[in-house]
Formats: C-alpha cells, sequence, structure tokens
C-alpha cells in the first residue's frame, strides 16, 4: 500500500539531476545494535575518564549534540575536543558493522546508478563509518568519492556544508533546484533550505521514534516517505518519462 499519493511523490523527483542521501536513517539503521544511547554513554566517559564531564552534559544521549555543544567550549583543551571525535568515529564504525539496512535503499542506489543519476552521501556521520557499511554491503561501487561526512562539529547539519560541498564535487552548486536531498531530520531538512535544495522526508514505517515524522512535517516537510520502493518507483516512472518525451527540434 502506497503511503501517500504516488503523483505527489512523482512531482518531487521529476527533472532531478542529482540525489543527497542522509546516511543513517535513509540508508540504513546505524545504531540498530549499538545503540546511540550506548555511545552517548561511552562519549561521556571518555570525558569523565579526562575529568571533562560537565554536569550539563551528563544527560545527553544525542551524539552530535554532545560533539557539538563541547566543540563550543572554549574552555575545554583542544585535544579534549579532538579526542571526543575520535571516540565517536570508532563507535560509529562498530555500529557500521551491525546496522541494519533500510529496506528498498539498496535497489534505489542501483536504480540510480544504473541510470546514471550522481548521487552522494551527505551525512553528520564520520565518512570513515560510512565506507565500513558501504563496503560491507557492495554499495561502495555506486558512491564512489562521493561522501560528505562530518568535518568540523559546528559544521555538521543543520549547517548545509557537506552538501554544498557534494554539489560543488558534483558540478552541481550552479543548480540546486534539480538536486534532492533524502533526509530523516530536521537537521537535514533545514540543511536542504539552506543549499537551496528540494527535501524529501523519510520516517520508516517501525520507526522507533514514533514523533520523527511529526517533527518533520512541524518543521516544514510537506510529506513523508516510509518506504524507499516508493522512491525507486517514482524514479523509474521520471525516467520512463524522460525517455518517452518528443526531442526538442
Amino acid at each position: 500500500m502506497a503511503s501517500i499519493d504516488p503523483e505527489l511523490l512523482l512531482s518531487r523527483v521529476r527533472g532531478v539531476k542529482v540525489v543527497l542521501f542522509d546516511f543513517d536513517g535513509p540508508l540504513c539503521d546505524l545504531f540498530a545494535v549499538y545503540t546511540a544511547e550506548a555511545v552517548a554513554e561511552h562519549m561521556k566517559g571518555y570525558l569523565r575518564r579526562e575529568r571533562w564531564l560537565l554536569s550539563e552534559f551528563t544527560s545527553y544521549t544525542d551524539t552530535h549534540q554532545l560533539l557539538y555543544d563541547v566543540a563550543e567550549r572554549d574552555d575545554i583543551p583542544v585535544d579534549i575536543r579532538r579526542g571526543l571525535d575520535d571516540v565517536l568515529v570508532e563507535a560509529e564504525r562498530q555500529a557500521a558493522k551491525a546496522a541494519r539496512p533500510t529496506e528498498g535503499a539498496a535497489e534505489l542506489v542501483e536504480f540510480l546508478a544504473r541510470v546514471q543519476l550522481p548521487i552522494a552521501i551527505t551525512t553528520n556521520n564520520s565518512a570513515a563509518a560510512v565506507r565500513v557499511y558501504l563496503k560491507k554491503h557492495g554499495l561502495d561501487r555506486p558512491f564512489g568519492e562521493r561522501i560528505f561526512g562530518r568535518g568540523a562539529p559546528r559544521l555538521m547539519k543543520p549547517d548545509p556544508d557537506c552538501l554544498l560541498k557534494a554539489m560543488r564535487h558534483i558540478g552541481s552548486e550552479g543548480d540546486p533546484g534539480n538536486c534532492l536531498m533524502i533526509g530523516d531530520s530536521v537537521r537535514d531538512l533545514e540543511a536542504a533550505d539552506g543549499a537551496g535544495v528540494r527535501f524529501l522526508a523519510y520516517a520508516a514505517a517501525d520507526e522507533r521514534d514514533p514523533r520523527r515524522g511529526a517533527r518533520l512535517l512541524e518543521a516544514g516537510a510537506d510529506f513523508l516517505v516510509s518506504d524507499m520502493r516508493e522512491v525507486t518507483e517514482a524514479f523509474s516512472r521520471a525516467d520512463l518519462d524522460c525517455r518517452s518525451a518528443p526531442a526538442r527540434e
């Protein structure tokens, strides 16, 4: 059963020339086994051992928010801030080994590669973790070097930095309106708005966070997709429309 009007989804993907994927969510459940909460505890354990677990950080469960807020504290030594990022990178690498593929995502990637539509990954996760996952699941070739992961914490989404880097690499920075980002968070939506690209909101039908879809809609997403197979079908229809359109004289 379709979760949305297929014509509405078709209108979103028609004319798209570049697809930018968020990683955790649209492509896989990164923390299906090694949970984000466990990673956050691991990060806080590092800060505790280094005697820099400030009281305001003790309740954090969002790994990226913890990394960002620590990075913004000038009173915390640079080596501690960098060390926290290193801890998160290694934890993400381990999580990627056990990540659960998003149903239908591999088929979407393979279809887009087959029709030669440029694709990239734009994520707040580390590029190292992304590469672990892609290689394990045989998706490294379609993406090639087009993996734009976390750099400086202050440039994580909602900053559009990784999207802009991807578009510059592909050569589409002058045509953002024909680029599409597929994401599952408000940060993704805000980054897409900042980069001027189209946005497709994804929330899994079996989403563990029951408020994820609602937050996206409240933040301005006009509809949600819960099945990547619907996205592949929409791109397939758009490709057929393009191929069957009469040539211009």
